[in-house]
């Protein structure tokens, strides 16, 4: 079945949205979504560390600590174009000044190869974003009450030790 395309327009932004002050303890990485759906709660809870900060770039005032971010997606033709909106509104100036991305991570959106349309995107993402990583459909979520029900898939565990290695690493002009 052939699809009929469309131009979406403009990538649509992400919304800010101010970092709580009265965090016990400041998380490792700030997961966000690029768009309702990503898997941003599942995905953080398999990771097994950072917090879920929703739909929205986290903004930290100048006494809180830089905060590190992950962009979810799904690998479909929606869900990538919401990750281009989002990269797009990164890469202008200023907000990589008070935040540090390490990257998308794109959730594949069933057991089915991506559409062409999306890989297309991710490609292209490849070269605007620190890093792109690929987390392919876990068919086992579907029946799990908690994720950690089913264990970490590879996909997963390299996930974590190369978002874990980035957030270790030194950054350039890091508060």
């Amino acid at each position: 079945m052939k699809v009929a395309r469309t131009r979406p327009g403009l990538a649509p932004p992400l919304p800010f949205a101010a970092i709580p002050q009265n965090l016990t303890t400041w998380p490792p990485v700030w997961w966000v979504g690029c768009h309702g759906g990503a898997g941003v709660t599942t995905l953080a809870r398999l990771v097994g560390f950072g917090l879920d900060f929703g739909r929205s770039w986290p903004i930290a005032t100048p006494t809180m600590p830089r905060t590190h971010v992950v962009l979810v997606c799904r690998a479909s033709a929606a869900g990538t174009w919401a990750a281009t909106g989002a990269i797009e509104q990164w890469r202008r100036p200023g907000l990589a000044n008070v935040m540090t991305l390490h990257g998308l991570v794109a959730v594949d959106a069933s057991p089915r190869r991506p559409p062409r349309i999306a890989t297309d995107r991710l490609r292209l993402l490849r070269g605007w974003a620190p890093h792109v990583w690929r987390v392919g459909w876990i068919d086992a979520l579907l029946a799990a009450d908690d994720p950690h029900d089913i264990g970490a898939s590879p996909d997963i565990e390299a996930l974590r030790t190369a978002i874990w290695q980035r957030i270790q690493a030194p950054q350039d002009g890091q508060r």
